[in-house]
C-alpha cells in the first residue's frame, strides 16, 4: 500500500547561499561590534530606548514551478505558463484518470477529471477535460494532455497541469479497463439513459435508459464518434456521476474495504484506506446533489484544430480564458456553504443498517484474507474486443453484503424533524 504523497516546500540553490551568506554577516558583524566594545558601558536612560518589535515567524512560501523547456520542435507556438491558482487551505484537488492499457503498463488516460473538494464544508466539484486537449507537457513538447501520464507517470501529469492550469493535484487514482469493468458488476450494473443512440459499437444503443454491466459500461464511454471527444468526455462524466451516486446509496459503502483490497493491486493510487474510511461521512454527504457540481470543457471554452502534419487529425485548443473561468466558478462552488438535505440523513441511516447486517468485518487477515469469504471463486471477466489481460492476474473476491429488505426511509415528523 503506497503511503500518502505530499508537496514538499522546495528552496532553490540561489535562496539558500543568499541565506547562508546573510547568517555569514550578521556572524561576522557581531564579532567585529564585539572586539571594538569598551570595557565601560554606557547604558541611556530608559526614555531613549526605541521599542522592540513583536517577533512573527513569516512562513516560508512554497516555491512554484520552474518549467523544463521543450525537447521537441512544437507544432504551435508554447503558450505561456498558468499563473497558480489561489487556493485556500481547506481545499484539495483530487485527480481522476482512466487509462487505455491494462495495468502495469502506462497508457493514454483517455479520461481526465479533476476534483476541487472541501472536507470541512463538505462541498465538490469536478471539472471533465477531454483526453485531446492541446497543451504543452514540460520537457517535450505541445502534445495532447491524455498522453502526459505515459511519457512520464505522475509527477508528468502534476507539471503539465501545473504549467497549463495552474494546479497540482493533491491526491490520484488512475484506473485501467479492468478494475472499471470490475466496479460496475461489484455494483449489480448500472442504469444509463443514452441520450445520443450509438449504433455501430457496444451491441447496438438505441436512445432510452439501458441497463449496462462492466463490459458494456466500459465501451459506453470509451467509445468515439469521429472526434467528438466532448460527447465522449461527457458521457464519462454522466457515468462517473450514477457509479458515486449508485456506491453511496443502500449501504454500499460497508463494501468499500472489500473492495479497495480488491483492486489496489491493479490501481495506481495514493488514496490509503484507512484515509477512505475516514471520508465515509464526506461521501455521504456528497451524495447530495446540491453538494456536488459537475464542469466540462465543452465547445465554449475549447476548438478544433487539425495538426499540421497532413493527417487531418484534429485536437482541441484551448482558450485561456474561458478556461480559468470554468475553473474559478468550479472553485467558488466549493466555499459556499450549503445546509444538509435530508437525503443524507436518509443515506447515513442505510449505512448504519447494512453495517448491522454485515456478518464479519471487512478486514483483512494477517494473512491477507477476507473472514467470511470462502468458496466464491473470481468471475470470470469478458474484455472488449482489442484488450488483452495480463497472464496470472487475479483479485479478491468482493463478498455481497447483507441489506435489509426493504432499505429504511427516514421522514420527518410533523414538526419537521427527525425522529
Amino acid at each position: 500500500m503506497k503511503a500518502p504523497r505530499t508537496l514538499p516546500i522546495q528552496y532553490s540553490g540561489y535562496a539558500g547561499c543568499l541565506l547562508a551568506a546573510l547568517a555569514l554577516t550578521l556572524i561576522l558583524t557581531g564579532c567585529a561590534r564585539a572586539a571594538a566594545t569598551p570595557t565601560a558601558l554606557a547604558f541611556p536612560d530608559s526614555a531613549e530606548l526605541s521599542p522592540i518589535p513583536a517577533f512573527t515567524n513569516t512562513p516560508t512560501p512554497e516555491v512554484w514551478n520552474t518549467f523544463a523547456p521543450y525537447s521537441i520542435e512544437p507544432a504551435t507556438p508554447i503558450p505561456p505558463a498558468a499563473e497558480r491558482m489561489a487556493l485556500p487551505e481547506d481545499v484539495e484537488i483530487w485527480l481522476f484518470l482512466g487509462s487505455d492499457q491494462e495495468a502495469p503498463y502506462r497508457g493514454r488516460t483517455d479520461a481526465v477529471h479533476l476534483a476541487f473538494v472541501n472536507k470541512r464544508l463538505s462541498k465538490a466539484s469536478v471539472i471533465s477535460i477531454p483526453g485531446s486537449l492541446f497543451v504543452y507537457i514540460p520537457g517535450y513538447t505541445m502534445q495532447r494532455l491524455n498522453t502526459a501520464y505515459a511519457l512520464g507517470g505522475m509527477n508528468l501529469v502534476r507539471e503539465t497541469l501545473a504549467y497549463n492550469f495552474g494546479i497540482k493535484p493533491d491526491r490520484f487514482t488512475v484506473a485501467h479497463p479492468q478494475e472499471f469493468g470490475w466496479l460496475v458488476d461489484d455494483l449489480g450494473g448500472v442504469d444509463v439513459s443514452v441520450l445520443l443512440p450509438i449504433r455501430d459499437a457496444c451491441g447496438g444503443l438505441p436512445a432510452g435508459l439501458h441497463t449496462m454491466t462492466g463490459q458494456k459500461a466500459l465501451c459506453y464511454v470509451s467509445y468515439l464518434s469521429g472526434e467528438d471527444e466532448i460527447d465522449r468526455t461527457r458521457r464519462q462524466q454522466q457515468m462517473l456521476q450514477l457509479l458515486f451516486t449508485k456506491l453511496v446509496q443502500n449501504g454500499r459503502l460497508v463494501k468499500l474495504p472489500a473492495m479497495y483490497v480488491s483492486y489496489i493491486h491493479q490501481l495506481d493510487t495514493d488514496f490509503s484506506l484507512p484515509e477512505l474510511l475516514l471520508d465515509i461521512p464526506l461521501f455521504l454527504r456528497l451524495g447530495d446533489p446540491q453538494r456536488l457540481s459537475y464542469y466540462l470543457l465543452g465547445w465554449n471554452e475549447l476548438q478544433s484544430w487539425e495538426l499540421p502534419d497532413n493527417t487531418q487529425t484534429s485536437v482541441l485548443l484551448p482558450d485561456a480564458e474561458a478556461v480559468s473561468a470554468v475553473f474559478a466558478r468550479a472553485l467558488a462552488d466549493v466555499l459556499q456553504a450549503s445546509p444538509l438535505g435530508e437525503i443524507v440523513l436518509t443515506y447515513e441511516a442505510q449505512l448504519t443498517e447494512a453495517s448491522a447486517f454485515t456478518p464479519t468485518p471487512l478486514t483483512p487477515t494477517a494473512t491477507g484474507a477476507l473472514p467470511g469469504i470462502t468458496g466464491t471463486p473470481t468471475p470470470t471477466r469478458t474484455l472488449p474486443p482489442g484488450v488483452t489481460p495480463t497472464p496470472g492476474r487475479t483479485r479478491t473476491a468482493v463478498p455481497t453484503a447483507i441489506f435489509p429488505t426493504p432499505y429504511p426511509v427516514i421522514t420527518p415528523t410533523d414538526g419537521g424533524e427527525y425522529p
